[in-house]
């Protein structure tokens, strides 16, 4: 396929060369990087359609372009499909990747773009204390350096204010990544027994579904340039996922996941950039905060290993 590619179009030739080239740890890391480009502009989409378009709707949307990506392994897999072995589970995954899609969608249409990406954040949090509560997951040292160091930083760009419109949607992001959290748990138990078309066809079908009837409700007919913003929203959405997964392939887990922490920074960049919004001197000791709780740690271990 990449020889494909690199025939019909000339520039990519170079370009699939140096990627080919590159070291796997680097490769990993430069995909990953992309990836959190390409889910940082998605929001950056969200919250430009929301001046017109419902969040239910381009949820909706969302969910339909993915569908469609999605369907012809869903043909192919139907049998299997038909029996799921963790209904509970996939239950449950569902409703939280439902409210961490809109409650997400929700808080990065009505706060600043790099707030919304700190409160997300706080993900990490809530998967460590659920892993401890109902997994009996042990929290290593390192971990709760990243954890609380990051909530610090978080807690400096978002600064909450007790204004009631800033205090809630910061609860609502808070919600969002509680909601997120429970599908990444459900997802690491039943990954281990389902194949992942069956997790990624049910989030697409059932979110769509719980999405489609308040869609119904406040329809309106996109123009030409917004039904284009919604399908971006889509095709985005499922690349940015493949080309994050995809990047597990080359690089070490602990390394492709720490580069979840560089959407602070592209944050921040979009927001000054689309929407004038300025960061104060705290924000930006915060991001730096944020992004240093999570490469301290890779520093540190790597520094053991080399003794």
């Amino acid at each position: 396929m990449v020889s494909i590619i690199a025939k019909r179009v000339p520039i990519a030739h170079p370009v699939i060369a140096f990627l080919l080239k590159m070291p796997p740890t680097l490769k990993g890391v430069s995909l990953a990087l992309l990836s959190t480009a390409l889910f940082t502009v998605v929001g950056v989409l969200v919250r430009v359609l929301s001046d017109s378009i419902d969040l239910f709707q381009i949820l909706l949307f969302r969910q339909l372009v993915f569908l469609s990506l999605l369907m012809p392994a869903i043909v192919g897999n139907l049998e299997v499909l038909l029996k799921p072995k963790r209904l509970k589970l996939h239950t449950f995954r569902i409703l939280g990747a439902f409210v961490a899609l809109y409650l997400g969608f929700l808080t990065v249409s009505n706060i600043p773009l790099a707030d919304a990406t700190a409160l997300g954040f706080t993900q990490v949090l809530f998967v460590a204390c659920i892993s401890r509560l109902f997994l009996a997951e042990a929290i290593s040292s390192t971990r709760l350096f990243t954890i609380v160091v990051g909530f610090i930083g978080v807690m400096l760009v978002v600064q909450p204010s007790f204004e009631q419109t800033s205090m809630l949607y910061t609860l609502l992001g808070l919600i969002a990544a509680l909601g997120a959290a429970v599908a990444v748990i459900c997802v690491r138990k039943v990954a281990q027994v389902e194949p992942r078309i069956t997790l990624l066809a049910y989030q697409a079908i059932f979110v769509g579904l719980m999405a489609l009837i308040p869609s119904i409700l406040v329809w309106q007919w996109p123009s030409g340039y917004e039904l284009a913003l919604l399908i971006g929203v889509g095709v985005l959405s499922s690349i940015a996922q493949w080309i994050g997964v995809t990047a597990y392939k080359y690089g070490e887990a602990n390394v492709i996941a720490n580069m979840e922490y560089t959407k602070i920074i592209y944050s921040l960049l979009f927001g000054y950039w689309l929407f004038a919004e300025k960061p104060d001197a705290w924000a930006m000791i915060g991001a730096i905060v944020i992004v240093m709780s999570a490469v301290l740690p890779m520093l540190f271990k790597k520094k053991t290993k080399a003794e």
